[in-house]
């Protein structure tokens, strides 16, 4: 099972990891500085959970936001077991 939302499709992203050196200008010195610029992966907020789909029970995964919405009852044929 893909670490992917089953409802909003939500999955994990790559964003840069920028490396800085230097003292801020609002503090009295130069400006910070780039020294590095590498890749990591943003992990996206998953959580297991058993759900009620069309009246079967199912072991999802879900966005921590598409949990918000299922509790609230905005998401159509789906419901919390």
């Amino acid at each position: 099972m893909s670490r992917i939302c089953k409802v909003t499709g939500k999955k994990n992203k790559v964003v840069n990891s920028v490396a800085r050196r230097g003292k801020a200008r609002a503090v009295g010195g130069v400006g910070r500085k780039v020294t590095g610029v590498s890749k990591r992966v943003q992990k996206v907020n998953l959580q297991k959970k058993r759900v009620v789909v069309e009246g079967e029970v199912q072991t999802v995964r879900l966005s921590a936001r598409a949990l918000r919405s299922l509790g609230a009852g905005k998401i159509k044929g789906m419901a919390l077991a």
